[in-house]
């Protein structure tokens, strides 16, 4: 292979070039993910020197580095010429080893633009290399890759086997970096899998091994990014916010326009989902102009479904459909099923309001397909749900019945599916965080006694602010799972915590109250996992004796809540004992009466119950709004506190309140994707790098 390196002589003077190449080659590729523009001038220097002496491999060498650096800047266009350049070389000189590094540098800038035929096709060529050569390295780093293809392709279970298969070779090689990387790609699948306590568990791995055995600010940008909209899908978007800043600090810092994009994506659905509609329609269209200065496609389509969502959410229904069916365009083009998906289901449902009926049932009859396709449950159900509303609005009943049957089956289909299994999971995750919370604070008090009081006290405040925090976490999961029993979007807990905190908000609390109400508010029904489902999800009335058992669900609450250290878990008890009380004595489960109720019980009451009343439900219709706010001022004075009312309907009755409670099902924020330019793919919202 002598002659493969270059045609220079062998003088002093063309060795002396050949390892002035070699080194620049060298310190730039050990820049790479750390500073790409340092790592692009030294290439770029190595490759006119190369190319001035005629030194082959050394240039063919630096414009692969060139083609990786660009990647990681979001030059598509000239990252493709340089690779592609490369590419040719290596082949011409024989060279596989290198030719396997080129084809996995393609296939990872299609994976990122979008492009997933030529993704998967280099892919598959660069894991036969390694695996031909033996190359354990870079076969985990391909399996990695190509697991994103097949996540974004709909092919979980196979995209999971390929991600456990990377894990095994990075761990056997004591790869930290690579391990790391692994972690959270699989954290990002079990989201959007929905299996929330496995995707926290792998992305706090990736997160340690950040903290203690890797350098690596790329992959940490991407670790918040997954964190925070693993909160988005909890409907925590307070909760989730402050990961996204940070992640979006992180990608500036180090020039990270495609990082930049994603985490602006993110930080607009979370100021979206908190009805921060100015900043977030800001958020929406920067992040659209920094995805097609990276030439992402995928990411362009996923901001449209984000702004169109925005736009529903006014009632600018025209410009809404605008949105989503360039963002369904886009996702055929670039053959993103799931993408495509989401478009078309939110698509559908802008056309039924606009009128467009018969629009609209072929838009979501091709969701529907697409839906059953992926063998996507909820999003069977979501298309059934919603061709069944569009039938009714065009008087065809029988057709609206027929989807409404189909869309009841799949909904009963995923409540034994999943109901009994979250339940089971997270109410042990719960118990195990809090007595690991327990065990961990009289330690560190130990060590107090032991040591110097004020450093041992102030990591004692450390460690269980750190460790409420966790708790608050596995809690919220755990309302999710309760509520999961009786309403499988889960949104109910979400819209009661939301109206706790404004009306809080109106009776004057202060706000670190305001804001622990908004989570503790979500746990009101958490005993409810210890009711039957015979009982719970019975669409008749009660007997006496089924009454009697629902009942019991304040105290199970109560008691699943009890013992807690923090301010929130003893909030949450409080709300869970007391939020079926009555003013006038006569609720339950204690008969309390007017202010002997706590406080947060009471408002709790009236946001529980008007959400309720204004949300459909098996066994009746929604009501109007302002009905239910009628009903409320019925109720002051016997079953709720008159000034607590009297707040409500100041709150609950603003006139830019009115969206929230449409008739018809909202327009939920569409699950974004976006592709990460490293060793880490994306899934629903940043991949990981």
């Amino acid at each position: 292979m002598a002659e493969a390196r270059g045609t220079m002589t062998d003088g002093g003077g063309a060795k002396d070039v050949r390892a002035r190449v070699d080194s620049l080659n060298e310190a730039a590729s050990s820049l790479l993910k750390t500073d790409d523009t340092q790592a692009l001038e030294l290439v770029r220097t190595a490759a006119r020197l190369a190319d001035t002496h005629g030194y082959t491999s050394g240039l063919a060498r630096a414009q692969l580095l060139e083609g990786r650096a660009l990647v990681g800047q979001g030059d598509s266009d000239q990252a493709r010429v340089c690779l592609e350049r490369a590419l040719a070389a290596f082949r011409a000189m024989g060279d596989l080893a290198e030719q396997c590094a080129a084809l996995e540098s393609l296939g990872r800038l299609y994976l990122q633009i979008g492009e997933m035929p030529l993704a998967e096709q280099h892919l598959e060529a660069a894991l036969t290399l390694a695996r031909e050569q033996g190359d354990s390295a870079t076969e985990a780093t391909v399996l990695n890759l190509l697991a994103g293809v097949y996540h974004r392709n709909g092919a979980y279970t196979r995209s999971l086997d390929y991600l456990h298969q990377s894990l095994r070779l990075h761990r056997e090689a004591n790869n930290w970096p690579g391990e790391a990387n692994l972690s959270c790609n699989i954290g990002v699948l079990y989201i959007s899998m929905g299996q929330y306590p496995e995707a926290l568990a792998h992305l706090m791995r990736a997160y340690a091994l950040l903290q203690d055995k890797v350098q690596d600010e790329r992959t940490k940008g991407v670790v918040l990014v997954n964190l925070g909209y693993l909160y988005l899908n909890l409907n925590e978007p307070h909760n989730a916010a402050p990961y996204f800043v940070e992640a979006l600090q992180v990608a500036r810092s180090r020039g990270d326009r495609l990082t930049q994009a994603i985490a602006t994506l993110n930080l607009g659905t979370a100021q979206a989902q908190a009805q921060q509609d100015q900043e977030a329609d800001a958020a929406f269209r920067q992040a659209l102009l920094l995805f097609k200065e990276v030439q992402s496609r995928q990411g362009e389509a996923n901001t449209l479904n984000g702004l169109g969502g925005l736009l529903a959410a006014r009632g600018d229904w025209q410009a809404a459909a605008e949105a989503h069916a360039e963002a369904v365009r886009i996702a055929q083009e670039i053959e993103d099923l799931e993408v495509e998906l989401d478009a078309l289901l939110h698509l559908g449902r802008v056309e039924a309001e606009l009128g467009e009926l018969s629009a609209a049932l072929t838009t979501l009859q091709r969701a529907l397909a697409l839906a059953e396709q992926a063998e996507h449950k909820k999003s069977v159900s979501e298309s059934h749900r919603a061709l069944s509303q569009v039938y009714r609005r065009a008087g065809e009943f029988e057709q609206a019945l027929h989807h409404y049957e189909l869309y009841h089956d799949a909904e009963r289909t995923l409540f034994n599916e999943e109901s009994d299994k979250k339940t089971r999971e997270l109410s042990t995750r719960f118990e195990v965080e809090r007595a690991r919370h327990v065990a961990e604070v009289e330690r560190v008090q130990r060590e107090a006694a032991e040591s110097a009081r004020a450093q041992a006290e102030a990591l004692v405040r450390e460690r269980t602010q750190e460790l409420e925090q966790a708790q608050v976490e596995i809690v919220t999961r755990l309302a999710v799972a309760a509520e999961y029993r009786d309403d499988l979007t889960g949104e109910h807990t979400y819209r009661v915590g939301q109206f706790s905190a404004l009306i809080a908000q109106e009776l004057g609390l202060p706000p670190e109250d305001v804001a622990l109400l908004r989570i503790a508010a979500r746990l009101h029904d958490v005993g409810k996992i210890g009711i039957p489902d015979a009982i719970l999800l019975k669409p008749g009335k009660f007997t006496p004796e089924e009454f009697e058992r629902m009942k019991a669900h304040t105290l199970i609450g109560a008691r699943i809540l009890s013992g807690g250290q923090s301010r929130l878990l003893r909030m949450a008890e409080e709300i869970a004992l007391s939020h079926h009380e009555r003013w006038d004595g006569t609720g339950y489960p204690l008969g309390k009466y007017g202010p002997s109720i706590p406080l947060v019980g009471r408002i709790v009451a009236v946001a529980d119950v008007f959400d309720a009343l204004t949300s459909t439900r098996p066994y009746k219709k929604p009501w109007s709004r302002e009905a239910a706010l009628e009903e409320l001022r019925r109720g002051a004075g016997t079953q709720f506190d008159p000034e607590v009312v009297a707040a409500s309907l100041k709150v609950l009755g603003r006139p830019d309140f009115g969206y929230l409670m449409r008739q018809e099902t909202p327009l939920s924020p569409p699950t974004l994707r976006v592709i990460h330019a490293s060793d880490a793919w994306p899934p629903n919202i940043a991949p990981a790098s």
